[in-house]
């Protein structure tokens, strides 16, 4: 499995609840992605900055998904390109039920 996380940035003034509906909307676009596991979204308590986390059946998945028309896309939903990419092998992933 593979792991990327995106930190991005939110404009300054952006309310908690206009996050919450951007990410709800970018949630539903994320559903029958092809090798795509989950998503997490999460908000920083200042709420500053977003954090999108993928979990991805493949590193090659991953890579067919982040494309430059993706990247546009999340730059025109936040105002903002993504902060900062970071990408992990996940060997294990356990579910805490």
């Amino acid at each position: 499995m593979h792991t990327v996380m995106l930190t991005i940035n939110v404009n300054e003034g952006t309310s908690r609840q206009d996050i919450l509906q951007e990410i709800e909307a970018s949630g539903s676009d994320n559903k029958g992605i092809p090798g795509l596991i989950r998503t997490y979204f999460g908000i920083t308590a200042d709420c500053k900055s977003v954090v999108e986390i993928y979990l991805w059946q493949s590193k090659s998945d991953a890579e067919n998904f982040f494309t430059h028309e993706w990247d546009a896309s999340v730059s025109r939903r936040w105002q903002s390109a993504p902060m900062r990419r970071q990408d992990w092998d996940t060997p294990l992933v356990v579910d805490g039920k």
